[in-house]
């Protein structure tokens, strides 16, 4: 088969934050050892948020790594961070959290790749627009 990009399959993974730790043990191989995939097969986007983020809608969370350090894994493997913001319940002052402000913040410091959103909420959405630009969004 012809290696062109129509004939890709992009995947976005789950779990950003839950699955840090498989994650920086496979993606070594995925990069090392291009041999053990199939070479039609990219890793576009891994997508989700911290257990205890208002804006991600209250899903269940088990991962205990720094967004920091999701983010310089993901950069270090030139993959898209999409942050998972699904509340579909938000108000207006749930805007001001600073959890969710400064993890928009960090993600969309184009320190490496274009990160983006995956998002619910019409309020929300406005916010984002408004104060971080540069992350791209998903809905």
């Amino acid at each position: 088969m012809e290696n062109t990009a129509k004939n890709k399959v992009y995947f976005h993974l789950p779990g950003l934050f839950e699955f840090y730790d498989l994650y920086s043990a496979s993606l070594p191989l995925y990069r090392e050892h291009r041999e053990y995939f199939y070479d039609w097969c990219e890793i576009t986007s891994v997508y989700g948020a911290p257990a205890d983020c208002i804006w991600g809608g209250g899903r269940a969370g088990f991962g205990k790594c720094e967004a920091e350090d999701v983010l310089a894994l993901m950069n270090e493997y030139v993959i898209s961070s999409r942050l998972t913001f699904s509340n579909s319940l938000l108000k207006p002052e749930h805007l001001t959290d600073r959890k969710c402000n400064a993890l928009c913040e960090l993600f969309a410091g184009r320190q490496g790749v274009q990160n983006g959103v995956i998002i619910h909420s019409d309020l929300l959405l406005e916010h984002i627009k408004n104060n971080y630009p540069d992350l791209y969004f998903v809905s």
